[in-house]
């Protein structure tokens, strides 16, 4: 197994710790591996291609990881706050999430070709919005309500980005 993998399984294993800490009060400290964790988003596909290691195995597994370590957040998140615009974001997310992945499989299925399922810049604007506002909520014991408002905004946007990305994809992929 080569480094942009390794880097992208440890994305879903960081999970744990971000939640022990947090259900600890260690709430800093959850967010620092909560920063390390978005960083190996980056950094995987980076070495891959440095490296000239990028593979379809690759691309998945950054793909899964991404999905898997922002679902299980916002489920978390759904049971540890009690906010309305946390469970309607993580459910508009988790439920695109899973749409595009079926999606991206049924265009891999057709065409024989992962590079046609790449995601794109709105894609990647989502993504930041989504962990800014994820990263804001693990630090909002220690903020002001005025923290916790900007990042139940932000994930919310970025649920409706989401969505916006997704049925941008389905008119791309499949008209």
């Amino acid at each position: 197994m080569n480094l942009p993998n390794i880097l992208s399984i440890s994305r879903i294993l960081f999970l744990i710790p971000i939640i022990i800490l947090f259900e600890n009060n260690f709430f800093l400290f959850s967010l620092v591996v909560f920063i390390t964790a978005s960083i190996t988003d980056f950094l995987d596909g980076y070495f891959a291609r440095k490296n000239g290691q990028t593979s379809d195995l690759g691309a998945f597994l950054d793909l899964l990881a991404d999905k898997l370590f922002v679902s299980i957040l916002l489920i978390w998140m759904t049971f540890n706050f009690e906010s309305l615009v946390i469970l309607i974001s993580a459910v508009l997310i988790v439920s695109r999430e899973i749409s595009i992945s079926y999606l991206r499989l049924f265009v891999i299925a057709q065409s024989k070709d992962f590079k046609e399922v790449k995601s794109n810049r709105l894609g990647k604007f989502k993504t930041a919005l989504q962990m800014i506002g994820l990263g804001l909520i693990l630090i909002s014991p220690l903020s002001s309500d005025v923290v916790f408002l900007v990042s139940l905004s932000l994930v919310f946007l970025s649920a409706v980005f989401s969505w916006y990305s997704f049925l941008r994809y389905l008119n791309e992929w499949i008209v």
